[in-house]
């Protein structure tokens, strides 16, 4: 939660920008452009964008190095209030993400049964031998990688689809996000898979804390301690 507040905070200088009475001159709205021309496009459409192997294989890079940049914040934000309120409108977006994120919170926080299914479950399969905790360590940062790099795709999509249509445009270009672009159409479970994740590693963390606790950290339970460190470096 702080990591996320600490990324959202970045994006209020941006935000103060456009507020700014030099906004029009220093992000040249008025200035009729064709898409191709925009920041926004530009820093999104390259040789791979006809290329989806090629695309994703950059995205996937992409999300450790500034994932959200000015133009993806200045965009994405102009589509927002085109969509949602009138154009022009004085909306603080970056208080709006704020709030969502708070919100999103709440949801991810919550404990439901079929999250304590699955725990179950995996202390089922704890068999002497199979390490199989380790391999499910595993699955958190799998899972946030695929996210990530989704999200990211997402983003250079809506710039391909821009760039296709091959308009002028005054100001920033307008993306037109819809659930078409997440998998299966539901961008719910992406908060899902966030959610299992943040549980995985929750789980993994308290178990190794209370075997520790109670049997020691050289028990039997870690007889391979290369795996725990392993486990515990995932988590």
């Amino acid at each position: 939660m702080a990591l996320g507040r600490l990324k959202i905070r970045r994006w209020k200088e941006w935000e103060n920008e456009t507020r700014s009475l030099n906004y029009e001159f220093s992000h040249d709205p008025s200035r009729f452009r064709l898409v191709r021309e925009t920041s926004f496009v530009k820093e999104h459409t390259t040789l791979w964008d006809m290329h989806p192997v090629l695309l994703y294989f950059v995205c996937f890079f992409h999300q450790f190095f500034r994932s959200v940049r000015k133009a993806d914040y200045l965009t994405l934000r102009h589509g927002f209030i085109n969509v949602h309120l009138a154009s022009g409108s004085k909306f603080n977006f970056q208080k709006y993400i704020k709030r969502s994120l708070e919100d999103d919170f709440k949801v991810v926080v919550v404990i439901r049964p079929l999250l304590w299914a699955s725990a179950v479950v995996f202390l089922l399969l704890n068999v002497h031998g199979w390490k199989e905790l380790f391999w499910v360590s595993l699955l958190p940062p799998i899972i946030l990688l695929a996210i990530g790099t989704n999200l990211q795709a997402i983003i250079a999509k809506m710039a391909i689809e821009i760039k296709e249509k091959h308009a002028v445009v005054q100001g920033v270009p307008l993306v037109q996000l819809s659930d078409n672009h997440f998998w299966f159409k539901n961008p719910g479970l992406v908060l899902s898979l966030i959610h299992f994740t943040l549980f995985m590693n929750a789980f993994q963390l308290t178990y190794f804390f209370w075997i520790w606790y109670d049997f020691g950290l050289r028990s039997c339970f870690h007889q391979n301690f290369g795996f725990i460190i392993g486990r515990v470096f995932l988590g």
